[in-house]
């Protein structure tokens, strides 16, 4: 809807949904409304998937998702540490400063997926810097910003 009330053309196109794979929907709940500001509600909802044991939603402007308990035994890896030059599908979200959103996901069980051997790397043509990271659940994430 708009401010006016009528309806808004489908957002064709954009991501409208997001889901992370956990084993501890309080841990990530805990590091991205660290790192990323993200709001969490603490009340899970159960899954209609029988691999998945609940769903916990997340929210921030725009974006909406969930993480989707798992078993261990059922979660995939989107990483391999060994190769780096591997890149799975990857979201990246805006961040005001790269060195201090590294330094907030490492403080909370994250580490730095060095790209190229540089944790912020200049994409050129004032197009600003990226880095990426590995979550507290061993999802790898990109994220931005222009300084």
């Amino acid at each position: 809807m708009s401010s006016d009330g009528t309806a808004c053309a489908p957002p064709y196109g954009q991501m409208t949904w997001l889901e992370l794979p956990v084993t501890d929907a309080a841990r990530a709940a805990r590091f991205y409304t660290a790192v990323l500001g993200w709001e969490c509600p603490e009340t899970p909802m159960a899954s209609v998937t029988p691999w998945v044991k609940t769903v916990h939603f997340f929210n921030k402007g725009n974006l909406h998702g969930a993480f989707l308990l798992m078993e261990e035994s059922n979660r995939i890896s989107n990483v391999d540490e060994g190769r780096p030059e591997r890149i799975p599908v990857l979201p990246t979200f805006a961040v005001k400063s790269i060195e201090e959103t590294i330094a907030e996901a490492e403080k909370l069980g994250g580490k730095l997926h060095v790209y190229h051997h540089r944790p912020k790397t200049a994409i050129g043509n004032g197009m600003g810097f990226f880095s990426r990271f590995i979550d507290c659940e061993g999802n790898l994430v990109g994220i931005w910003a222009q300084e």
